[in-house]
């Protein structure tokens, strides 16, 4: 198994080395928005999926060959508190690159009313939750959670793990037109922000086809939001920095990691994979006509999505 994909651009992170722990859909949500497509298991059993000693292995392969890193983050194609011990998790990461690394874990919070999940995570050094509903009813609509996730054991989850986390914490809302826009939802959210006490909130916008019929909430209304949020809100806006060095020998072995997590247009692609824009494309071409990837207009763009069925 392949345990890591990048680095690759991230708009919160710089360039993020992401970590995927579990196997691919395996969450205790279904959201609307996920780039990834529809759960294929919905549970909150949590197991011991990986490998440390491949996973330290391949660790060691990468940093090797010196990438540029600002984070290893820990998400990737299912919900990584779905993974036992993710304390071990992250002390192997720590101990394999002599603590270079900043280790960041992306969770969509559902397990944070576990005690365990909380005391795995203290290792992290920024843990990015989501809360993308300010109302249980909004909450069933975009999340589509399994049945013994409760919306206030979240909010709970993630008021208790301010109080004992002592690193940084970056609220993520996921706004969706017409769903949880709304300025009175906007209202609740920051109540329960308020309770919670992130470092930072930041109103993301679901840019990449998921497979559902999703509609983008206004600019000016995204704007609105995060005046009644509150100072500490943000608008989590596109990032590019310069293009990323390759150190992978196969062009198509990255394009289809990377295509694996995400769905990417062409720029996403040539910033991440750091290939010039003519071999990315040769490349590209000769991968549709291979039947390996395929493409989609989303919101005007054209994004690859690797062909699950291929």
């Amino acid at each position: 198994m392949n345990y890591f994909y990048g680095p690759v651009p991230s708009r919160r992170l710089g360039f993020s080395l992401g970590v995927s722990i579990t196997p691919k859909k395996i969450c205790t949500l279904d959201c609307l928005y996920c780039q990834l497509g529809k759960t294929t298991k919905k549970t909150v059993k949590r197991f011991f999926y990986v490998d440390l000693i491949e996973f330290k292995k391949e660790l060691t392969k990468i940093i090797n060959n010196n990438p540029k890193i600002d984070y290893i983050s820990i998400s990737g194609s299912g919900e990584p508190t779905l993974h036992k011990r993710l304390d071990k998790i992250i002390d192997t990461i720590k101990e394999t690159t002599n603590n270079e690394y900043r280790v960041c874990v992306i969770t969509n919070s559902s397990l944070l009313y576990k005690k365990e999940v909380r005391k795995e995570l203290k290792k992290a050094d920024l843990i990015i939750p989501s809360l993308d509903a300010a109302t249980n009813k909004s909450f069933s609509r975009i999340d589509k959670p399994h049945k013994q996730i409760i919306f206030k054991k979240v909010v709970d989850g993630l008021i208790n793990l301010r109080k004992e986390f002592k690193g940084k914490i970056w609220l993520e809302i996921m706004l969706l037109g017409g769903i949880n826009d709304s300025l009175k939802e906007a209202r609740i959210f920051k109540k329960i922000v308020a309770k919670i006490n992130p470092d930072k909130v930041q109103l993301n916008l679901p840019i990449r086809p998921s497979g559902a019929s999703i509609v983008l909430p206004d600019y000016e209304r995204v704007k609105k939001i995060k005046k009644i949020i509150g100072k500490k809100c943000e608008i989590v806006s596109s990032f590019y920095k310069a293009a990323q060095k390759k150190f992978s020998e196969s062009a198509q072995e990255d394009i289809t990691k990377y295509l694996n997590i995400r769905p990417a247009t062409m720029r996403d692609l040539e910033k991440s994979v750091g290939l010039e824009k003519n071999v990315l494309a040769k490349q590209i071409e000769k991968m549709l006509d291979l039947g390996l990837i395929i493409k989609k207009i989303y919101n005007r763009k054209v994004y690859f999505i690797c062909d699950r069925a291929a």
